[in-house]
């Protein structure tokens, strides 16, 4: 949840937009490392602002893709 968020430094607004999306990337994280996929899936190693896309592997499992629209509650 979004009151995970202080531990990675984000003290302030964890009820906004940002806030939703960086707890998505928590949770996409969360749910990698639990099906061991966390070391074959780095990420973005540097920040660039370019898009970044997975490329699958070779001789491993395909990339995990979720699409999830909860909304908003206020």
């Amino acid at each position: 949840s979004s009151h995970d968020l202080p531990r990675y430094g984000i003290k302030v607004g964890l009820t906004n937009y940002a806030a939703a999306y960086c707890t998505g990337l928590l949770v996409a994280r969360r749910l990698l490392q639990r099906l061991g996929l966390d070391s074959l899936y780095a990420g973005a190693t540097e920040v660039t602002g370019d898009e970044f896309n997975v490329e699958p592997v070779d001789n491993g499992p395909g990339a995990f893709r979720c699409y999830l629209d909860v909304g908003l509650a206020r």
